[in-house]
C-alpha cells in the first residue's frame, strides 16, 4: 500500500482505518496499476511492432459545444463570494 499511496504508512492504517477501507484502497490501487500497465503495453506494441493504434474516442461536449465561459453570468451568480488578493485584477 505504501508504494501506491505515500500517506498509507502502516501506523496510519492501523490507527485510523478499518480493514474494509484498507481493502478498498488496495483494490483501487491494483486497478490503477493494471490500467497503467495496459496503456504501457499498448504503447510498446505500437512503437516496437508497428501495431495499429485504436482510434481515439472523441470527447463528449455538453450543450452546443460552445465552451467559452459566460463571465457576466458567473459574476452575477458568484460576484459577492469571489475572493481576490489585495489589488487583484478583474
Amino acid at each position: 500500500m505504501g508504494a501506491m499511496y505515500s500517506w498509507a504508512t502502516p501506523s496510519y492504517m492501523l490507527d485510523h482505518m478499518s480493514f474494509p477501507q484498507i481493502m478498498m484502497y488496495y483494490d483501487y490501487g491494483l486497478e490503477h496499476e493494471e490500467n497503467k500497465s495496459n496503456i504501457l503495453v499498448g504503447r510498446l506494441a505500437v512503437g516496437l511492432f508497428g501495431a495499429k493504434e485504436q482510434p481515439k474516442k472523441e470527447r463528449r461536449v455538453r450543450g452546443d459545444g460552445n465552451q467559452t465561459p459566460d463571465r457576466a453570468a458567473f459574476h452575477k451568480q458568484y460576484g459577492e463570494r469571489i475572493k481576490r488578493p489585495e489589488g487583484g485584477g478583474s
